[in-house]
């Protein structure tokens, strides 16, 4: 049977390197953390194949997985600080790339001979695979694509070299630090566009002589081919499982951004409610003869103008809303399609040689030599077809078993969808019930008076009287401090919290249930 024998490489690039990142790489687990990762049926993540795993160190030798005593993060960020890298501030929207992801890999069943050889391995989630042992081969393996990349990047400047064992198929994880000379000084430091290419032709460019250069030096001695060019073709460059895992984390983080913007939009809803019910109590108030008319034209154009903001800033949700409904559809769809596409069966090529007739027809006992004859090809025919009859076999139950993990993934969103539910639910009554009791107090002509009385003290910066309720003046036991404005809280922010305080503190001083905006 032969069947495509390719190498695999995918690099992804970095703004940062988180904790959760090293301890999956270093395998930094328990066993429960284990049992809860394999809860996604997506990961497949063998106990007894663990102590199998190892690293290539600095000194570009084999050892065990996690040896060093500092973590992966550790390291990165000793060698970004040594290069003298500094990121954006923590606010900015864009951060540059401080680090390359690297995976390598190839076919299944040759990275899997590569790492056992000829001992039977059991893939099934639970299997006890405790009796195999690591082959030369996939360390070998290992140290020249470690020896590649220290050619290309420098050693030091590969920060962690891990090898895995306990997937589905044996890889390599490796992380490392692009770093280019700047044409001024000539000092070394961290610079992507050295190593990947200033736009999106460049690195398309330099990651086909990667691929070249990777099958040339190390591929070709493995029996791993060049792996297939993916120009013109609209291609992930990942392992199926990772393509599912990316596109139902971006199809969850489009939901959750869907989401905010709908509770965004049903707060301003709310606010511009509020606003329009001001307007007539004021209105009610200049006919009663309670305000001035010079107080009640000030106090009309503020809600006016709050009213213009709220509306603005509500047309503006509901289009970025539109824009993420389109995407969460679009992603929505996909994630269905990758699910729903299993693996075609593989195109088998059996060799084998078609029966023939060896011996001459004999003068006399033709009919026996007839039969026998027949038996013979039967024989033959029957040995070929059982062939194709398993390897075709052994496809449709890796589909239907492909098939199963979509419908517990499927099965496992649904269970989330429902706690979502049930939490939007609960905040909405919880909305709900903070509405009610302040439009409760805003509809008391003398606790409306205390609450914008106490919410233009704290905005104008004139110290309140502030009390928990039992007395007091907000000492540092009260859970009523005022910090004042923040350093970065916009004007309007400010403004609001300075009312949603000024309520807190009006319920609590009636013994009604405080609000707090956080």
């Amino acid at each position: 049977m032969n069947t495509d024998i390719k190498q695999a490489m995918h690099v992804e690039a970095g703004k940062s390197f988180g904790t959760s990142e090293a301890n999956e790489n270093e395998r930094r687990w328990n066993n429960d953390k284990i049992d809860r990762k394999n809860l996604d049926p997506t990961n497949h993540y063998d106990k007894t194949r663990m102590k199998l795993n190892f690293e290539i160190g600095p000194d570009g030798k084999v050892h065990p997985l996690g040896y060093q005593e500092k973590s992966l993060e550790v390291r990165l960020q000793e060698r970004l600080t040594e290069l003298g890298w500094k990121p954006f501030k923590p606010d900015s929207k864009i951060q540059p790339n401080c680090c390359a992801k690297f995976i390598f890999g190839g076919n299944h069943d040759r990275t899997l001979e590569m790492a056992f050889g000829t001992q039977a391995v059991n893939l099934d989630k639970s299997a006890d695979n405790s009796h195999l042992q690591r082959c030369p081969e996939i360390e070998q393996w290992a140290k020249d694509v470690y020896d590649w990349c220290a050619k290309r990047y420098g050693q030091e400047n590969i920060i962690g070299f891990q090898v895995h064992l306990d997937e589905s198929s044996p890889h390599i994880h490796a992380l490392i630090v692009p770093v280019g000379q700047r044409s001024k000084s000539g000092r070394e430091c961290v610079m992507w566009s050295a190593m990947f290419g200033k736009n999106r032709y460049e690195c398309g460019r330099i990651l086909r002589e990667m691929h070249t250069s990777l099958y040339e030096e190390v591929g070709s001695k493995y029996g791993l081919e060049r792996g297939d060019s993916i120009d013109g073709r609209n291609v992930q460059h990942l392992h199926k499982r990772d393509y599912i895992r990316k596109l139902t984390k971006d199809a969850k983080q489009a939901e959750k951004a869907v989401k905010g913007l709908q509770t965004m939009i049903r707060k301003l809803e709310r606010e511009m409610l509020a606003g329009r019910n001001r307007l007539k109590e004021i209105d009610e108030a200049l006919a009663s003869g309670k305000i001035t008319l010079d107080k009640y034209e000030v106090q009309k154009t503020d809600i006016q103008k709050l009213i213009a903001e709220y509306q603005s800033k509500l047309d503006d949700k509901a289009g970025k809303l539109q824009v993420k409904e389109q995407e969460l559809e679009q992603l929505t769809k996909d994630v269905a399609k990758v699910r729903s596409v299993v693996q075609p069966f593989r195109n088998h090529k059996v060799d084998f040689t078609p029966p023939q007739i060896a011996e001459k027809v004999p003068l006399f006992g033709t009919d026996k030599w007839v039969e026998r004859q027949n038996n013979s090809i039967a024989k033959q025919f029957t040995e070929i077809v059982r062939k194709i009859e398993f390897l075709y076999r052994k496809d449709a139950a890796r589909q239907v078993e492909a098939a199963q993990r979509n419908i517990l993934a499927d099965y496992g969103e649904l269970y989330q969808l429902r706690k979502d539910v049930k939490t939007l639910i609960e905040n909405n009554n919880g909305l709900k019930s903070t509405l009610e009791t302040m439009l409760d107090q805003f509809a008391n002509p003398s606790l409306r008076s205390k609450i914008f009385a106490i919410a233009d003290a704290l905005a104008g910066g004139t110290p309140a009287a502030i009390s928990s309720g039992g007395g007091g003046g907000g000492n540092s036991d009260s859970d009523f401090r005022w910090d004042g404005r923040r350093p970065d809280e916009e004007e309007e922010a400010y403004r609001r919290r300075c009312l949603m305080f000024a309520v807190g503190m009006i319920n609590r001083q009636n013994g009604m249930k405080s609000y707090k905006r956080k």
